[in-house]
């Protein structure tokens, strides 16, 4: 049901959040085991109007899903699935068994996932190596280039300008005569090799739940555990330092540089791991009147990150310069002369939740409800970090509590009555208040209204205002500190850059205010729901609020300079990019969509010798458009505020999307678009500023259930219940160009550096017992 919901967003409309969840018309709390149910358990879904959000407790404007499961249901579902990049270099595949049992009011379900995906490596596209040496054994060279010392000239017959390390030089000081045997011999290797563009991901979960009426409330309890790994690499670590000819490990008459691997093919390492295990319980009932929704839920998180740098070569370089005797240069290094950093968090979290609504007053034009939404959470986390895997630099501990309460009036003022033309339509007003207070932080107030007007059956408006005093969440102020290697275009120098890309909680986040005024429209021409048209404008405006670290445009970058690293050479190596405060943020915009949905006539057919009904075939379409009017970003006073639809923010005006799905007994197919538009970035120069071009992707989805289409399986048995998909996405392997003002392309805007992985495909297999 979760990737059912994924293929509806369009129609749901559910923006950056998942839709709230109602299971058979009562809300799901804290209770998600039912998207693991398989879409043959539902009766039906509906969507709610947008109105619908406030009365179930939630924020003004979020979309409400009513999944209505069947009476009787059961199934065993064991799926298979590979997924493969048709440019090669990356494969995955999962697999996962469960069980649904629904029998009226109770129903339990286990399900269990594994899913394992392989690197992309470097080596598998056409990208340019990391400048610098690279090679597996090492070698010495003279400092200026030339000769290193005419006696391995001489011994080795000609001119020496390099030499290998010798296998003797593991276990003791080298002479001359094992230098002559490696002399003008190297042992390069493809650095690509060893870097990966995706490190290789596994990860393994489990969940149970079950639901039964206990007395006169609906009980239902779910438990879930899973681990996700991630492992990358970033290439050799190569060190070159400088061994004197004085020193005892030298048989030469000048100084060379030594040029070599950590350790033979052992590569740098980004390792990340989180394990997560929770207990929810969620009760729904009447209780004088009220009904009543009471959720809670315990969930524990375990968080490792490993990452490392390079060689620390200034350790290296001390040992050699002070002659250290028990120091090999030619010989197998300590763990501890690796430059690495180590992250780990545990924490807990109890999060509470209890909703009642009730009709407390009739009007004239229907009966007035209120709805009280009461939550209450905790969180504690323990953090440390540690460098060169054994040195304490940090250690936090946090416990932070919030609680918040909303309050939610919906009021009918006046309802349509067929044949009375004086009647002004259906109009509803909803008032919600709340407030939310956090451990170290004053009350939060937030207070809106939303007004729904239905002057006829095909048009409803609907208006709605709401002020937020916003604070952070638990997690964007405790969020386990996470460093991985994130591929990002430096365009100062540009180049494609690999800094190390920090992401986690952010404690030093302060709260803001927000204001939001939603203006809609939905015109329905037809008596049916076959054409439906939204039109849509929104505007926001926050303050000293919380936001996502933005693109690193130059713009951000003069802004945030403290969350930028580099190095001397003006590269690109750390970017800080947990969440930042923002002193204004205003963003408006202009969205549109169209929705078809056309049904055949059903008529009897024969099927060989067997009657069938005929099957209709329905086709739903959806096109959506969202015109940005306005998105400006104040980072803090003093600095002018950059345009991000400008030539400093380099963001698109229009995107579009759009989706059709066609399908009818056994067999479908789903066909999507997105479109995004032409922006431009302004560059150090004119002639040199960024223009993006208009981009397209398509996806396509296809599936078959052979038993249902082909009359000849009705005696296999292997072939019922059995559905095969097919999935492409990213169908005609494009990807957005990029180009200067002359047409030409910018050095890292290459199709492997934009896009690595490209067009990836999923074969599927689902059978049901």
């Amino acid at each position: 049901m979760q990737e059912l919901l994924g293929r509806l967003e369009p129609f749901i409309n559910a923006g950056d959040d998942a839709p709230a969840l109602l299971i058979n018309g009562k809300p799901a709390g804290f209770d998600q085991s039912v998207l693991s149910y398989p879409p043959e358990a539902l009766e039906r879904l509906a969507v709610l109007p947008p109105e619908a959000a406030a009365r179930y407790g939630q924020p003004s404007g979020k979309r409400v899903v009513n999944l209505v499961l069947k009476q009787k249901f059961a199934s065993t579902n064991l799926d298979a699935a590979l997924t493969w990049a048709t440019r090669g270099g990356q494969h995955g595949g999962q697999l996962s068994a469960g069980q649904v049992t629904i029998n009226g009011d109770t129903r339990w379900n286990a399900q269990a996932f594994v899913t394992r995906d392989s690197a992309l490596r470097k080596s598998a596209r056409n990208i340019p190596p990391r400048p610098g040496a690279a090679d597996r054994v090492g070698y010495v060279a003279s400092a200026g280039g030339t000769e290193i010392d005419p006696a391995l000239s001489l011994g080795a017959g000609g001119l020496v300008t390099v030499a290998a390390i010798p296998r003797e030089a593991v276990a003791g000081a080298p002479t001359l005569a094992d230098f002559v045997a490696t002399a003008n011999s190297t042992h390069p290797l493809d650095p690509n090799d060893y870097e990966t563009l995706q490190p290789s991901r596994r990860s393994l979960s489990f969940s149970a739940g079950a639901g039964r009426p206990v007395g006169e409330f609906s009980a239902s309890l779910n438990i879930n555990a899973s681990r996700n790994t991630s492992r990358g690499q970033r290439g050799l670590p190569m060190a070159s330092v400088l061994v004197p000819a004085s020193s005892s490990w030298s048989p030469f008459a000048s100084d060379v540089i030594l040029t070599r691997p950590f350790d033979g093919e052992r590569v740098l390492r980004n390792d990340n791991t989180s394990k997560q295990l929770g207990i929810s319980l969620t009760l729904t009932g009447a209780i004088a009147g009220w009904q009543t929704s009471f959720s809670t839920n315990y969930g524990r998180n375990w968080s490792n990150s490993l990452l490392e740098h390079a060689v620390d070569v200034s350790s290296v370089q001390a040992s050699i310069t002070a002659g250290d005797p028990a120091f090999n240069p030619y010989g197998p290094w300590e763990e501890h002369l690796l430059a690495s950093s180590r992250y780990r968090s545990r924490g807990d979290r109890l999060d509470a939740s209890l909703n009642v609504m009730k009709s407390i007053l009739s009007l004239p034009a229907g009966p007035a409800s209120t709805t009280l939404a009461l939550n209450a959470s905790r969180y504690r986390t323990r953090s440390w970090q540690a460098d060169t895997l054994i040195d304490l630099i940090s250690q936090e501990k946090t416990t932070r509590e919030q609680m918040d309460g909303q309050i939610t009036f919906s009021l009918p003022l006046s309802r349509r009555v067929d044949g009375e033309k004086s009647s002004i339509g259906d109009l509803t007003l909803d008032l919600t208040m709340s407030g939310q207070a956090m451990s170290g932080t004053p009350l939060q107030k937030r207070y809106g209204s939303t007004v729904i007007w239905s002057p006829f059956p095909a048009l409803q408006l609907r208006g709605a205002f709401d002020h937020v005093e916003t604070a952070p969440m638990l997690e964007q102020l405790n969020g386990p500190i996470i460093s991985t290697i994130s591929r990002v275009y430096d365009y100062s120098r540009q180049e494609m850059a690999e800094p190390v890309w920090t992401i986690g909680g952010n404690p030093d986040l302060q709260r803001g205010q927000r204001q939001s005024l939603a203006v809609s429209a939905q015109v329905r021409p037809l008596s049916s729901q076959a054409l439906t048209l939204n039109v849509a404008y929104r505007r926001t405006v926050a303050k000293g609020g919380v936001a996502g670290f933005p693109v690193l445009t130059p713009a951000i970058e003069a802004a945030f300079p403290e969350r930028v690293t580099r190095d001397a050479e003006g590269r690109l190596i750390a970017v800080d990019a947990r969440p930042i405060n923002i002193a204004h943020d205003t963003n408006a915009e202009l969205a549109s969509s169209i929705v078809l949905r056309w049904q055949s006539g059903q008529n009897a057919k024969m099927d060989g010798a067997q009657a069938r009904p005929a099957d209709p075939l329905m086709v739903t379409a959806s096109l959506n458009h969202q015109w940005r009017l306005e998105n400006e970003l104040l980072i803090r006073p003093g600095i002018a505020p950059i345009d991000q639809l400008g030539e400093d923010g380099g963001q698109p005006r229009h995107m579009l999307s759009l989706q059709v799905t066609a399908g009818k007994r056994g067999m479908g197919a789903s066909w999507s678009a997105n479109w995004t538009g032409d922006a431009r970035l302004r560059g150090t120069t004119p002639s040199q500023d960024f223009h993006f071009k208009p981009f397209m992707t398509h996806n396509l989805a296809l599936h078959i259930e052979p038993y249902e289409v082909f009359s000849s399986l009705n005696d296999a048995g292997w072939a019922k219940n059995l559905r095969i998909s097919f999935d492409v996405q990213n169908l005609f392997d494009g990807y957005r160009r990029v180009t200067f003002a002359d047409g030409s392309t910018p050095g890292g805007f290459s199709r492997d550096e934009i896009d690595p992985l490209g067009r990836t495909v999923r074969l599927s297999a689902q059978k049901r017992f």
